[in-house]
């Protein structure tokens, strides 16, 4: 990443999204790329929940609080906002993972301390 906040969209994503899609905070101190049909599931969702839920309005305002649209520029570079990169802890060396329908940005190492848990106590959590 430049000191602008660009940096190369991977090729892979790039293919298998539009040229614009949206951005935003994670719940790791990461962040969050959605395709824009994908984030207009996520918005359904997210408009449905009960605003008389404390939780609900956390995940609501960090999620739809930073929703930014971004494009990916001539040079297949995407330029990602301040407010954002200083949430991420975004420097020059960020890592992108993708997931099924989004996909993460990370700073090195947030993503390692992520990578440090149980991974076995997870999955048992979510009953693969």
């Amino acid at each position: 990443m430049d000191a602008k906040g660009r940096v190369i969209f991977p090729v892979k994503f790039r293919e298998a999204m539009d040229n614009t899609f949206i951005v935003t905070k994670g719940f790791d101190h990461n962040l969050l790329i959605y395709p824009k049909d994908k984030w207009e599931i996520m918005e359904g969702k997210l408009a449905a929940l009960k605003i008389t839920s404390k939780s609900a309005r956390i995940v609501k305002r960090l999620l739809l609080g930073s929703a930014m649209e971004v494009e990916v520029d001539g040079q297949d570079r995407i330029t990602v906002p301040q407010n954002l990169r200083t949430y991420a802890d975004l420097t020059k060396e960020i890592l992108f993972v993708g997931q099924a329908d989004y996909i993460e940005v990370w700073s090195v190492d947030k993503y390692n301390e992520a990578s440090e848990c149980d991974y076995s106590e997870a999955a048992e959590e979510v009953d693969l």
